[in-house]
């Protein structure tokens, strides 16, 4: 199989694609920061941020790209932060955003995890998944994402960061299986 570039300046993202598609499924994949600007343009959802994004540095770059993009939707908020959830966390952090929402009864929310795959001059393939759950009204957890450290997914008691703390696997499970989805797709058509 052909080296993929993975483009991404977050950390925690590198090193679940190094773990998932290098050691664990042994994919020839280069992460790597980009040399250009990425052009992120403004959607409703991650599936078209990441599809736009992803051809772009595509046919920039002139080889296969795989990138990545996270949302958050509050239903208190209309789905706010949805894909800008990266600039709420640089804006106010996780102990601001709790206090503003301290007195919201309505904590329900949902991530959204979209991966896309994109050779040059080609179109996008993208995969997105997620779960729901609600907020916490106190952060928790060492993770480095911000919505990880007052996300309870449906079913849990703690965050997803308190759950990382004990269990790397079970806490990434709650962004769903899109990296999966695209790992199967790119094993039949690459």
């Amino acid at each position: 199989m052909q080296k993929i570039i993975y483009l991404t300046t977050n950390k925690d993202k590198a090193y679940e694609a190094q773990e998932f598609f290098g050691k664990k499924l042994g994919i020839n994949i280069e992460i790597m920061e980009p040399v250009f600007k990425l052009i992120e343009i403004q959607a409703e959802t991650c599936a078209d941020v990441v599809a736009f994004t992803v051809k772009y540095a595509a046919d920039k770059m002139q080889k296969p790209v795989i990138k990545s993009d996270a949302g958050f939707y509050i239903d208190a908020l209309g789905g706010l932060p949805g894909p800008y959830n990266t600039y709420f966390d640089k804006q106010i952090g996780t102990e601001k955003f709790l206090k503003l929402m301290e007195n919201e009864k309505n904590r329900k929310a949902r991530i959204e995890y979209s991966w896309a795959y994109c050779e040059p001059n080609g179109l996008p393939k993208v995969f997105t998944d997620g779960t729901t759950g609600t907020l916490a009204y106190q952060s928790s957890g060492q993770s480095s994402r911000w919505v990880d450290k007052f996300f309870i997914p449906d079913g849990e008691t703690e965050t997803i960061s308190a759950i990382r703390d004990k269990d790397y696997q079970k806490a990434n499970s709650f962004w769903g299986n899109a990296k999966e989805k695209l790992f199967y797709w790119l094993k039949e058509n690459i």
